[in-house]
């Protein structure tokens, strides 16, 4: 057997190939696994602390050259973009209207703020605890395949 992979070294890397393509099959299973798990447990939580449903409405949906954007009109100090509740709101607001820009209107004060709202557009980061299982059976399968190669030398 070891004569035949020194005889043809592309069986060589086939076997490794193999053993690197088991591993990406194998990352990709428990990715999916973890994410599985990790979603029912939030499932689960947030069904544990559902109150009732409530309807989202934001005070103006404008609209300027062709782009929407959502309009919130506060009063007093919960009228500062730094208050918690208020960024909160905010990003809710873009959310459910799938809007980009987002407008805090000081009615006290008569001014118009312009609030930054992340986009997804390039994709979260993925969390330590997806990259990590994946990244370990990747390294499963290049043993495999090694050990595979191993084997067949004997």
């Amino acid at each position: 057997m070891a004569d035949l992979l020194l005889n043809r070294p592309w069986l060589m890397v086939a076997v490794l190939v193999l053993g690197i393509a088991l591993g990406a099959w194998l990352g990709s299973r428990v990715r999916r696994f973890w994410m599985r798990r990790q979603l029912a447990r939030r499932w689960s939580r947030a069904r544990r602390g559902e109150e009732s449903p409530f309807t989202v409405r934001a005070d103006y949906l404008v609209e300027r050259q062709g782009v929407r954007a959502v309009v919130e009109v506060k009063t007093g100090a919960v009228a500062d973009p730094s208050s918690r509740g208020t960024r909160r709101q905010i990003l809710e607001y873009a959310w459910v209207y799938g809007v980009t820009e987002v407008y805090l209107f000081d009615a006290d004060a008569q001014r118009l703020h312009s609030i930054g709202v992340p986009t997804m557009a390039g994709g979260a980061v993925p969390a330590p605890w997806m990259v990590r299982p994946v990244i370990v059976a990747f390294a499963i399968g290049v043993v495999f395949g090694a050990l595979a190669i191993w084997w067949l030398m004997r």
